[in-house]
């Protein structure tokens, strides 16, 4: 490798917990240093002025070349800053690096300097010649100084990356100097820092590096789609008023789509926005769950402003890139009914929310729920003697106006313990009589049926399962797979098997031969995520 050196250094292992960084995460937060297993540190020889940059980087393990993630650091903070993508990225298998490009954005080097643009193209060459990488399928995403380094990217960078996806970043640094200012917030003096190396404040230098001031060059971003999304809160509970996004939109909107100049967000709505924090028509639409207020989308240009602050929304930002061919991007209502690998936090409804950032996913999935038995003696552990109450919640939480447009049911693998092994035959019975009760109650309801599918129970792993509670439950499993299937086609829905992929090295999969981990949550939620789209 020429004039690059790769660190290959442990980080110290931990164990990452995407859902409370999601929930947590404050975008500007530098002092938090950790990091998941295999994400190592790297630096990489400049090509602009020969001085070593860092980065951290994460290579695929994957057979097949994968896409690669360049994920940029906050405003003030570094490569080491911690990234809540990270343990996404791994979960997904893909490839990663999380370049310094100069630090901090307090100097003259940093913040939209040309030593930026071309540390973050280095990067992107060093993660390909040192990964697992498909060339097709690079993609940059940043939040708050990331979403600014991102917005730079677009209109700057020389390297033909597939997508863009800015999250409440800063377009207009001239503008936002005097916002921070009238704020009191520490981004002014930085500013100084930057365009005079502290001396004042020079608007000039600031509009030089500032995205909303650019050319846009329409063969450099040839085939590119830029997403932009935006907190409607962020400017009162956050450091970036969204108009930096949104005059950003209605720029690039003129210059890409200049037949489209109705699409453009008006000064009205945007007094609107900014006074009411709210959008009073609003859309039926939501975003990993949240209200979305305003969006304008053309096939390479985007504007989304969510209910939320100054934040990303993890773990649905990963979601919302267009990697690969499947498209979850529809907006779906969908009602999952299972058991304890539904109801886990990181269980595959969960993932499945992952996959599918724009649609209401419902779980009434209990932990020790069965089809029709009374598990451990309790009746509240018997799908058939709650559905009706699990339909009348799920319909209250989804709207009455509204109807699911699938019911997925993953039950079965408490039916076959061994309490239960002489009554396997009413396993597919239950089945069939759940499957009916659920029509009959849609239509008491007045809503249509909608695509019911019955999911294969999950395999166990006889060496690692209680034998004395689950023994021989694998076996039973199989058994049932068959005959549920039949039910399914008796009943005229659909069948999914997700036992046989899911067998495959399951003692990987599950530490206690039953539940099954993160990764293989996330696995059989590609699967459902799959059949879904192709339906």
């Amino acid at each position: 490798m020429k004039n690059l050196i790769l660190l290959f250094v442990a980080f110290v292992s931990f164990h990452f917990s995407i859902s409370a960084q999601s929930k947590d995460a404050t975008w500007d937060n530098t002092l938090s240093k950790n990091w998941p297993v295999g994400f190592v540190p790297v630096k990489i020889n400049s090509s602009a002025d020969g001085k070593l940059q860092k980065a951290v980087l994460y290579k695929s393990i994957q057979t097949k070349p994968q896409p690669l993630i360049i994920s940029l650091h906050s405003w003030s903070g570094d490569y080491l800053q911690e990234d809540p993508l990270a343990g996404e990225v791994a979960l997904r298998g893909w490839n990663y690096i999380h370049p310094d490009f100069r630090g901090p954005n307090n100097n003259p080097e940093a913040c939209g300097s040309n030593l930026v643009i071309a540390d973050i193209e280095d990067a992107i060459r060093f993660a390909i010649e040192n990964g697992n990488v498909d060339i097709t399928q690079v993609h940059i995403i940043g939040a708050s100084g990331g979403g600014y380094a991102t917005l730079l990217a677009f209109m700057k960078i020389n390297y033909p990356v597939k997508s863009f996806s800015a999250w409440v970043g800063i377009s207009n640094l001239e503008e936002w100097y005097f916002e921070s200012l009238g704020r009191g917030q520490r981004y002014a003096k930085d500013l100084e820092g930057v365009t005079t190396g502290g001396a004042g404040f020079n608007a000039a230098e600031a509009r030089k590096r500032s995205p909303i001031f650019m050319d846009f060059n329409p063969e450099l971003r040839k085939n590119a789609i830029l997403r932009i999304y935006t907190g409607i809160h962020d400017g009162y509970t956050g450091s970036v008023p969204i108009t930096q996004s949104i005059n950003l939109f209605n720029k690039l909107l003129m210059e890409m789509y200049p037949d489209k100049k109705g699409e453009a967000v008006s000064d009205s709505l945007k007094l609107i926005l900014l006074e009411k924090r709210m959008n009073p028509p609003g859309t039926h639409e939501n975003l990993g769950n949240r209200k979305i207020h305003l969006q304008r989308w053309m096939p390479n240009l985007s504007l989304t402003v969510f209910e939320g602050g100054h934040e990303m929304l993890v773990p649905q930002a990963l979601a919302l890139l267009q990697v690969g061919e499947k498209n979850h991007l529809q907006p779906l209502n969908i009602l999952t009914i299972g058991d304890s690998n539904g109801a886990a936090e990181n269980g595959w409804p969960a993932q499945l929310r992952k996959l599918f950032p724009f649609s209401t996913i419902i779980n009434k999935s209990v932990s020790g729920n069965t089809i029709g038995f009374d598990n451990l003696d309790q009746e509240k552990l018997n799908t058939l003697k709650n559905l009706d109450s699990y339909l009348e919640e799920a319909y209250n939480e989804l709207g009455q106006e509204l109807d699911f447009d699938f019911i997925l049911i993953n039950l079965g693998t408490n039916d076959t313990k061994k309490v239960f092994e002489n009554r396997q035959k009413e396993v597919s019975e239950n089945m069939s009589i759940l499957v009916q009760k659920i029509k009959y109650l849609v239509r008491k309801n007045q809503s249509k049926i909608p695509e019911i599918v019955i999911i294969s129970p999950s395999p166990m792993d006889e060496q690692k399962v209680n034998q004395e509670k689950y023994g021989g439950g694998d076996l039973r499993i199989q058994k049932n797979n068959l005959l549920l299937k039949k039910v399914a086609s008796k009943n005229q829905i659909e069948f999914l098997d997700t036992y046989t992929s899911l067998k495959n090295k399951i003692s990987e999969k599950t530490t206690d031969g039953v539940h099954l981990n993160q990764k293989a949550q996330y696995e059989m939620a590609i699967e459902i995520a799959n059949y879904i789209v192709a339906k």
